[in-house]
């Protein structure tokens, strides 16, 4: 014998009123009482349900404008950064070969004077001067390099620095 077979079993009698409640419920109209008893209305609750949806999809809508124009800007930086720093990397790059160039040169210049040299008077004077001349070379190209490198760096971090102080002026994502 099962326990829904006991006719007085107290938990017998709370399933089935359980059951019976639950069947009533399903027939449309014993629903629609139930709410109106709440004093739910289902015309305004269905009403309700629509605005409240139509509201979060304005809003959902509203939030991925906002996100795609944030994205957007962050793209651009980002391209603005990197083609800064491609470019300022060519220019240290062409300033490094230009040095070289000019030191080679200097070089091939500084052996044809040597090859026409008649005492070591000459020589320690040749060497002396291209000593001073290597000297001066080097420390122009130093600050060359030195200001290329500045000026690329601050062409790197500008769209960067740009973006901050744009978004420092907005309150809201």
């Amino acid at each position: 014998m099962s326990d829904t077979d006991k006719p007085n079993d107290p938990s017998n009698a709370a399933f089935e009123g359980a059951r019976k409640a639950f069947d009533t419920m399903t027939d449309s109209q014993a629903f629609r009482d139930a709410q109106a008893a709440f004093g739910m209305d289902p015309s305004k609750m269905t009403d309700a349900f629509r605005t409240a949806t139509e509201r979060s999809m304005e809003q959902s809508k509203e939030a991925y404008a906002r996100m795609k124009a944030a994205t957007d800007e962050a793209s651009r930086t980002l391209e603005a950064t990197i083609e800064n720093a491609h470019s300022g990397s060519l220019n240290l790059t062409k300033r490094a070969l230009d040095g070289m160039r000019a030191q080679a040169e200097m070089n091939f210049a500084h052996l044809q004077k040597l090859s026409s040299v008649r005492s070591v008077s000459e020589f320690i004077e040749l060497q002396t001067s291209f000593f001073r001349q290597q000297v001066d070379l080097a420390t122009r190209q130093a600050r060359d390099i030195q200001t290329a490198s500045q000026s690329a760096t601050r062409d790197v971090l500008q769209p960067n620095r740009e973006a901050a102080e744009r978004a420092a002026g907005k309150t809201e994502f």
